[in-house]
């Protein structure tokens, strides 16, 4: 029985939770490096390239690089407000930077 769901939620666990240890018990920069590591893109790249193919797989990239943008809002938002307002509030105001950039990002979107 394949169970490739599954598959997916543990991997993508053990890559949070390593993330999050390195962070806590050496350094939190190089936790938020690793954290970057695109192992969720190269499992996402390989699945739907066997679902869709090397044209599908070319399309998600390039929606990744598009989708940066939104992200790079939200974590700018975070380093930049959390000294100030804290770190729940600043999540909270990345993610409203990063609601109202997706609309800019899909029209972009067209171009690449």
């Amino acid at each position: 029985m394949d169970h490739p769901y599954l598959i997916r939620f543990l991997i993508g666990g053990a890559v949070i939770a390593g993330t999050t240890w390195v962070a806590e018990y050496f350094d939190p920069k190089p936790g938020g490096i690793i954290a970057n590591i695109p192992s969720a893109t190269i499992i996402s790249l390989l699945i739907i390239d066997s679902v869709l193919g090397e044209k599908g797989a070319v399309l998600f990239a390039k929606g990744v690089v598009v989708g940066n943008i939104p992200w790079y809002g939200y974590i700018f938002a975070v380093i930049l407000l959390t000294q100030r307002i804290g770190l729940v509030k600043s999540l909270a105001a990345g993610m409203v930077i990063w609601l109202l950039l997706v609309p800019v990002t899909w029209w972009l979107s067209r171009f690449v």
